[in-house]
């Protein structure tokens, strides 16, 4: 019991300290600099840590030209896996490379991943997702520094894509790529000023899903894609 009192008067005492006492200096400082200010590495640097992480954190990263490059990468990746059905979502990044075509003519069945998925209900949606081998999303941002994809749930972004199958295609251009996880708050901090219906809830998705039991056992693929790939598009 000594000893707990002793521990809450130590904590008591800094607290005082703490709310009375401040420096000239620190009465003078200026508010910490928004993560944007902040000078930014060359795009080819950021690039670089990108690929290095994301070869740490067991993406299979794979570089694109342009969109009919990337729309290629996606359709071997998807033959690779023996898929059937591919989900997306609605990513312009996805659109603008007609992946739907692309698979089509491959073979497979494109499905776009939407509350318009033919008035398909929640649970038909979630089964689709579910029944699909692979799950391709766009990304609206990939951090260099952890190889972190942040993906915002909103009207055609279902998380479900990312999610359900076994095997998740992350797709991003080069301008989406920042340097740390301060960067893209700072782009939520942005969206959210600008639109009218906004969420600060988003997912990170570092590599594939892993869990370990109690002894430590890792096991990859149980909670979530057990494979996973980032394509980013652009120099």
């Amino acid at each position: 019991m000594a000893d707990r009192e002793q521990f809450l008067a130590n904590i008591r005492d800094a607290l005082s300290s703490s709310n009375h006492s401040v420096s000239p200096a620190q009465a003078g400082a200026q508010p910490p600099a928004r993560p944007d200010s902040v000078e930014k590495p060359p795009p080819s640097d950021l690039l670089a840590q990108l690929e290095r992480t994301a070869a740490l954190q067991s993406w299979h990263f794979t570089r694109a030209a342009d969109e009919n490059e990337a729309a290629a990468s996606i359709v071997e990746i998807a033959k690779e896996h023996g898929a059937g059905r591919v989900v997306r979502t609605a990513h312009d990044v996805l659109e603008r490379m007609a992946l739907d075509a692309a698979l089509t003519e491959a073979g497979m069945e494109s499905v776009l991943l939407a509350e318009t998925l033919g008035g398909l209900d929640a649970q038909a949606r979630q089964d689709t997702a579910a029944a699909a081998a692979v799950g391709v999303t766009g990304v609206d941002a990939v951090i260099a520094e952890t190889a972190s994809v942040a993906l915002v749930p909103r009207r055609g972004m279902s998380r479900q894509a990312s999610l359900l199958p076994p095997v998740h295609v992350a797709v991003a251009t080069a301008d989406q790529v920042v340097a740390s996880l301060d960067d893209v708050l700072a782009l939520r901090l942005d969206a959210l000023a600008e639109a009218e219906e906004a969420t600060w809830y988003m997912n990170l998705v570092s590599g594939p899903s892993r869990t370990a039991d109690i002894e430590q056992t890792l096991v990859v693929g149980v909670h979530g894609p057990g494979v996973v790939y980032l394509v980013v598009i652009g120099e």
